[in-house]
């Protein structure tokens, strides 16, 4: 059985309760990247918010 990767945006220094859980990492970049778009204009196709991203999964 795979392990679940979570993404909170705590991790990213960011005062919001959103979190996420997927069964791959493509996967739940995929399930962040439209929250992190909406609630924080951040940019996901930018290779630096795609590291944040990587980098604060769990």
């Amino acid at each position: 059985m795979q392990e679940m990767k979570t993404f909170r945006c705590k991790d990213l220094g960011l005062a919001c309760e959103f979190e996420e859980k997927a069964e791959s990492e493509n996967e739940l970049i995929k399930r962040v990247e439209g929250h992190v778009q909406t609630a924080h204009q951040m940019n996901p196709e930018q290779p630096e918010v795609q590291e944040k991203i990587r980098k604060a999964m769990k």
